[in-house]
């Protein structure tokens, strides 16, 4: 699962929300605990392979510097384009959890950087 489809989801979520608010105000907040656990759920299936990779950092897959930049800007662009989407339809809650979302796949994108520096930190440490 990836940002924009997680995205996606939680716009379509805000959309659901503020039509269930207008026409069947009961309903929503369990609507909402229903999404808000979805984007949790996507979140720890994010971060749990982010500690598996932190585990065997010297193992390969060589990513440029350039392109995890490029890709964590466009991450962080659709996900506060969500959020902000969410906060304009009143949903604090889902824009909140596309943010925490984003942020942990920035994380998971910047890991073959981490990876670099670790290596060329032990090299210096091995003088």
């Amino acid at each position: 699962m990836n940002i924009v489809s997680v995205a996606g989801a939680a716009i379509l979520g805000a959309i659901l929300l503020l039509l269930l608010r207008e026409l069947r105000p009961a309903v929503a907040y369990p609507t909402r605990t229903a999404a808000l656990l979805v984007l949790i759920g996507a979140s720890v299936a994010l971060i749990l392979p982010i500690v598996a990779r932190i585990r065997s950092l010297l193992s390969g897959g060589e990513t440029t510097q350039t392109e995890v930049i490029l890709r964590a800007l466009g991450v962080a662009m659709i996900a506060e384009l969500a959020a902000s989407f969410c906060r304009d339809l009143g949903e604090e809650t889902l824009a909140e959890g596309v943010l925490f979302f984003g942020k942990a796949e920035i994380l998971f994108l910047s890991l073959p950087l981490l990876e670099a520096v670790l290596s060329l930190a032990k090299e210096l440490l091995s003088f």
